[in-house]
């Protein structure tokens, strides 16, 4: 039997918007789903983590918006994302929301599928590998340590909301792995805080910048030494950082 592989994993219609996963930035890690996704949609809003040689692949006549935002530098607002949205699946275009890894890991992506569903814009959600992922196998590493316990949590988001000892504090005791997500800016944070609850010094620190790219770096150090190591290396986002 012979498989139409387009009709078999996607059915993109028109006035709808799919919010999708590009993986960690290798284009050979994209998903069929996500692929089929980029070529057949009439508005692409993508996120600056997006490999940009995805976009080559799309319909000539489509139209791509840029929607990146950084800890320091953002293009558009959240709002506005939502706006485009909005407004081109009314014009009856296959929208495209495209974002970095997978839509669902400290994205908004919930954000999104709520204004959405506020909106009765029909939606659907394709994953994505998340750099997470890819960070952690191209390091040799494990995502769970001796008590089967991994935490996720976004660094980012501890500069604009929490910035508490207290969050740290319920990560510290659960003794588990801790990944962080865009987390670099803020090592000399997270590690201090991390030793006064009592981590041990020589407590191992993987980080990995540029997951699954050919510019990929994995920086190996210790919780006491990896913020001198950030500053010394000029390590940059986007990193995954690995901690025990």
């Amino acid at each position: 039997m012979q498989i139409n592989y387009k009709q078999s994993f996607i059915d993109f219609t028109k006035g709808s918007v799919i919010i999708a996963g590009a993986g960690p930035g290798n284009i050979e890690l994209i998903t069929l789903k996500v692929f089929n996704a980029i070529k057949d949609a009439d508005v692409i809003i993508y996120d600056a983590l997006v490999n940009k040689d995805l976009l080559k692949f799309s319909k000539k006549n489509s139209k791509h918006i840029f929607g990146g935002k950084t800890a320091k530098k953002k293009a558009c607002s959240q709002s506005e994302i939502n706006e485009w949205m909005i407004f081109y699946a009314r014009k009856n275009k296959r929208v495209l929301r495209l974002k970095g890894g997978d839509p669902s890991f400290f994205s908004r992506g919930s954000q999104e599928i709520k204004f959405l569903k506020e909106k009765k814009i029909k939606y659907k959600i394709f994953s994505g590998i998340s750099s997470s992922q890819q960070a952690v196998l191209n390091a040799n590493l494990d995502f769970f340590n001796k008590y089967g316990i991994c935490n996720f949590i976004t660094g980012h988001r501890k500069i604009k909301e929490t910035q508490k000892i207290s969050d740290m504090r319920k990560i510290f005791h659960n003794k588990g792995k801790i990944i962080v997500y865009m987390g670099v800016g803020q090592i000399k944070t997270i590690s201090s805080e991390l030793i006064n609850l009592g981590m041990k010094t020589n407590t191992k620190v993987t980080i990995v910048s540029n997951a699954s790219l050919d510019n990929q770096r994995i920086f190996r150090s210790n919780i006491s030494k990896v913020t001198g190591q950030v500053v010394r290396k000029k390590i940059l986002p986007p990193s995954i950082i690995v901690i025990n």
